[in-house]
């Protein structure tokens, strides 16, 4: 089951107290986080939410929030976004002495308070602070799906959006999203606004659904091995104005 799935299931009423939204697969977590925000029904100006982004918010506004009383309420929710700290992110933005008094409340919590973590990346299971989510918390992560979980989620999308797929376009499509979640669900909006009839065949696929740049080097593979120059170079161009460098492409060439 695809974490965006696991995460449907949850609602304001069956929220642990303390839940991690974790994952690598990047458009996937983005889906999830969303729709998670808006089954629980957060609200920004509800007093009984509060909404902090670990990237730019002091740490000390978040342990004054953590404990404090709900207003109105039996609990209220504590929503920390883009958690890196605990991720195999470089990039820091919590001290030491600030982890460590946040794995201090996590041994301790308030029991008025339920904890929602969103930290997009590869967990650091190296670290404490870590160990103790695993231990205490209730992990939903958006892992790279398998392409049979991928099949079979935008199946039930595309029929719930009023698309239906002609043959093998499915399967085009799965391959020219580069088997990606978040492309897929872009190229599925996409489709939808294409075909009003909502049949899609593989012709629409490939009329429709931009090149991936994985196609663009097998067409750039094809035209050098062919010594047909001009198309390569006018594609190479093509790419670079989209913001590809020309080091990055030789080096997929060469591992071609």
């Amino acid at each position: 089951m695809l974490a965006v799935e696991e995460s449907q299931k949850l609602s304001l009423s069956n929220l642990s107290s303390l839940t991690l939204f974790t994952g690598s697969d990047q458009g996937q977590f983005e889906v999830m986080k969303v729709q998670v925000l808006k089954q629980i029904g957060y609200d920004s100006d509800d007093l009984n939410f509060a909404y902090f982004d670990m990237k730019e918010v002091a740490y000390k506004d978040v342990e004054l929030e953590l404990v404090s009383l709900p207003f109105f309420a039996d609990e209220k929710i504590v929503i920390l976004d883009h958690f890196v700290d605990i991720t195999t992110a470089k990039k820091r933005f919590l001290t030491d002495d600030e982890l460590k008094s946040f794995e201090e409340y996590l041994d301790n919590p308030s029991p008025t308070t339920k904890l929602l973590i969103f930290a997009e990346g590869k967990l650091d299971s190296k670290r404490r602070l870590v160990k103790l989510l695993k231990r205490d918390a209730q992990i939903i992560e958006a892992a790279s799906p398998k392409e049979q979980d991928l099949k079979r989620y935008f199946s039930s999308q595309a029929q719930e959006m009023g698309l239906q797929f002609v043959g093998d376009a499915l399967d085009q499509l799965l391959l020219k999203s580069g088997y990606d979640f978040g492309e897929l669900q872009k190229n599925l909006a996409f489709l939808q606004a294409y075909k009003e009839d909502g049949q899609i065949s593989l012709e629409d696929i490939e009329e429709a659904v931009p090149k991936t740049l994985q196609d663009n080097i097998f067409d750039l593979t094809q035209m050098i091995l062919q010594r047909r120059i001009d198309p390569a170079r006018t594609l190479v161009k093509d790419l670079r104005l989209q913001g590809e460098d020309e080091i990055k492409l030789i080096a997929i060439l060469l591992s071609q």
